[in-house]
Order: structure tokens, then sequence, then C-alpha cells
């Protein structure tokens, strides 16, 4: 393509001078001017025709590598090793934190930051009326939050439920407000509230029921249990009750089915 755009140029070019030349140099023939001129230009072209080559101190680029592959991240599994297969110690039952009672019923979900004792729940009554019993060091009503893990031995649907019990004195007309929230994995399956009939002379009792479809492990348990404190209080509990799949009904949770990590 070069050749075929620059020798029609110099042929041009060689014609309109080719008269001027003749007339300047007596003892060159035209023809003889034409060949020489020729001569050079296909050397030039020669030297145009040849592929460039990479100087001797100039370094050619090294090929791209191919990036590598990365590996898939792995999901982390939902649930932690069952008891005994790890090398994690667990103990019956599930550490219960008291801290104070709300005033309030809109304060009922807020768990307070200070704590005013703990011990281990490993099943039955929770008396939040009097947790001195416990070892904790307060006589005013208290509310507690559980921590632990849940051990489920069959897959299906599993139910978890809190029953509060109330006594009172004849002179209560305003009805305790209760919570129940229970997380499993840090993940809530519920948050309800109910109220206790008053004056509650005789116990009266309010339950919250909850519901989760479950595989068999240990799942990370938390619960918030709390109530608003009635007036001539007399007692308030409360008890966790657990509904297996083969169970016919809610039942006493044991401290087979709650554990804690030892420290």
């Amino acid at each position: 393509m070069i050749r075929s755009l620059i020798v029609p140029a110099l042929a041009a070019l060689i014609g309109a001078t080719g008269t001027a030349f003749a007339e300047n140099a007596p003892t060159d023939t035209t023809d003889q001017r034409l060949e020489r001129i020729e001569r050079k230009l296909d050397a030039l072209l020669r030297r145009l025709d040849t592929p460039a080559t990479v100087g001797a101190g100039q370094a050619t680029a090294p090929a791209l590598a191919a990036p590598e592959k990365s590996a898939a991240p792995q999901k982390p599994s939902t649930l932690p090793a069952a008891a005994g297969t790890d090398n994690t110690s667990y103990k019956p039952g599930a550490v219960a934190i008291a801290r104070i009672a709300p005033a309030k019923t809109d304060a009922l979900s807020d768990v307070p930051a200070d704590s005013v004792g703990t011990y281990v729940y490993q099943g039955g009554d929770i008396a939040l009326s009097e947790l001195s019993r416990n070892g904790v060091r307060y006589t005013g009503l208290a509310a507690v939050e559980l921590q632990g893990w849940l051990k489920i031995a069959e897959p299906g649907r599993t139910q978890l439920a809190v029953e509060y019990r109330a006594t009172t004195g004849s002179n209560v007309f305003v009805n305790a407000t209760c919570i129940a929230t229970i997380w499993l994995e840090d993940r809530p399956i519920g948050s309800r509230r109910g109220e206790i009939p008053m004056p509650a002379r005789e116990e009266k009792t309010v339950s919250l029921v909850y519901g989760a479809d479950l595989q068999p492990g240990l799942y990370k348990l938390r619960a918030w249990l709390a109530c608003t404190p009635p007036r001539d209080l007399r007692k308030l509990s409360a008890v966790m009750l657990i509904k297996s799949p083969g169970d016919m009904n809610l039942r006493l949770i044991n401290d087979t089915e709650l554990l804690h990590q030892e420290q």
C-alpha cells in the first residue's frame, strides 16, 4: 500500500522537474538520472517493508498472568456443634441475669444495661418478686434475661412459652403488664405482651407462646422476661415451657434442654 502511494507521487515530481535537471546537468542524460532515482526509491521501499525489531536494550512486556480464582466463601453454619462434639464444655441450665423491672409499660421492651445479680436457671419457677432465694441481693421486683443454648433433639415444630403467675392483695385495680421476647441464633422468634387481671387475690396467670421449625442441634438462646410492678404485690413469678414435636402439651423445660458454656 505504501508503494502504491509513493511511486505515483515521485513519478509526477520527476516528470515535472525532468526538463530542469536536463538543462542544469549537461553530462548526464535524463534516463540516467531517472534510473538513479528509481534505485534509491527501491532501497527506501525495501526499508519501509522490513518489520521493526525490538532494540537490544529494550525489554519485552511480560505476559499477563491469568487471574487466580478465589475460593468460594464458606457459608457459616447457623447451628453450633452439638454439646460434647467440640472443645467447648457445656453445663446444665441457662445463665439468668437479674435486672431491675421497668416501672412503666412503655419501657418493658428495653433491657437495662445494669444487672443486680446472676444465677443459673435450671427450669421451674423464676421468682421475680423474691430472687434473693437464688442468691440475688435485690429485694424489689426484678426482670430476668436468660442466656444459653437450647438443645433440640427432634426435627419439626417446637413451641416455647413463658407463663407469668401473680398474687396480690385486694386493693389493686391496675393490671400488671408483662412481656416475653425470645431470640434464637440472634434472630427474634417473637415478642408479645399480656396483662395479668387484677386484683389477683387468687393466683392469676398469662401465657405467651411462640413457635419455630427447628432441626436437631444447639441453638443460641436469649430471652427477656419482665413485668411492671403491681401495687400490693405478694408474689410474681415466671416459668419457661416447651413443647417438642413428640409432646402432647406444653411442659416445664429442664436443665438438659437449657445449657450454658463453662467460662
